[in-house]
């Protein structure tokens, strides 16, 4: 058994940023990762890129707002705002060769259980134990489609690495945020019809919160499409989608149904990946785990923490 004082799970920009701050205070750890790291940059849609501009923000050395420790900036290293994912997974490489951050590769957490003074993680390549575990696995690998019956009838944009290489000439996207808006952008770029279905309008929102509304950045591709003829809006809610022969029906809260020839997409957004320490967590009423406020620590057991960073 791998005796450590932390484990952080998942080598992504939460992970990598908390090891950074660990291995300049001297504290045992180690970076427990599923496959390299970055995967989930890596695996990001060829023209998929970060919605924050990257730079220092200002002459008195503030941090380039997608670094996740000091002396970095994406920004500076690439000469250039919105990196992809490739280039953002490449950053993460960089930050670990800079701090010679500790960590473990092709390592997958199958199951975790909590012991009397801290953690035991049974994984692909043994055993581990800590005092404390931090739980950093992020979301782009947990596709969310669970509200929608039938979605095994649709395909998640996360998929979907080219446009090119879909066909057919006229597609429907279910969600109209982030994802919804760059697929759909991407696909009128490559001279296909667009139909977006979303519960609310998408540029009508009276609010600054990035959860909500869309980044400038996306907004300005949406008011490029919008006025396309390629590109059409629906106000609601899919609730299904069905196979009707060689076509699909998405079936809404109001009970209207549209039809189309091709697999729906669904830009439906992610879910944190916890499935082997969910019995563990104590969830909020929206779904989400419940942690203190001040610490990100769970409300439930004591020495466990799940960071999220949200940089895209």
């Amino acid at each position: 058994m791998t005796v450590s004082s932390v484990i952080i799970v998942g080598a992504g920009p939460a992970g990598i940023g908390v090891a950074s701050l660990l291995e300049q205070t001297g504290i045992d750890y180690v970076i427990l990762e599923k496959k390299v790291i970055g995967t989930s940059f890596l695996k990001w849609p060829k023209r998929m890129e970060m919605i924050t501009p990257s730079f220092p923000s200002n002459a008195f050395g503030q941090m380039d707002l997608n670094s996740i420790c000091e002396s970095t900036s994406p920004g500076f290293s690439f000469k250039k705002e919105h990196l992809t994912g490739k280039e953002y997974g490449e950053y993460l490489v960089s930050v670990v060769d800079y701090f010679n951050i500790k960590g473990q590769t092709n390592t997958e957490v199958q199951k975790v259980t909590k012991q009397k003074e801290g953690w035991r993680l049974e994984t692909n390549q043994g055993s581990f134990y800590c005092k404390y575990l931090i739980w950093a696995t992020g979301e782009f690998q947990n596709p969310k489609t669970s509200n929608i019956l039938g979605s095994k009838y649709s395909i998640h944009s996360s998929s979907i690495k080219d446009c090119k290489s879909l066909k057919g000439d006229d597609f429907i996207v279910v969600g109209g945020y982030e994802s919804g808006v760059q697929i759909a952008y991407e696909l009128i770029e490559n001279n296909k019809k667009v139909t977006v279905i979303n519960p609310d309008k998408i540029d009508d929102k009276y609010t600054s919160d990035p959860s909500k509304v869309l980044s400038p950045y996306t907004h300005e591709k949406y008011q490029k499409i919008k006025s396309s003829q390629a590109y059409k809006e629906v106000l609601g809610e899919v609730t299904s989608i069905s196979e009707k022969g060689s076509s699909y029906e998405l079936l809404l809260a109001d009970n209207t149904i549209i039809k189309t020839q091709n697999k729906p997409i669904c830009a439906t957004g992610f879910s944190l990946v916890i499935k082997p320490l969910e019995q563990l967590i104590t969830y909020r009423k929206d779904g989400s785990p419940k942690l203190q406020e001040q610490s990100d620590e769970s409300v439930s057991y004591t020495h466990l923490t799940l960071p999220t960073i949200y940089s895209v």
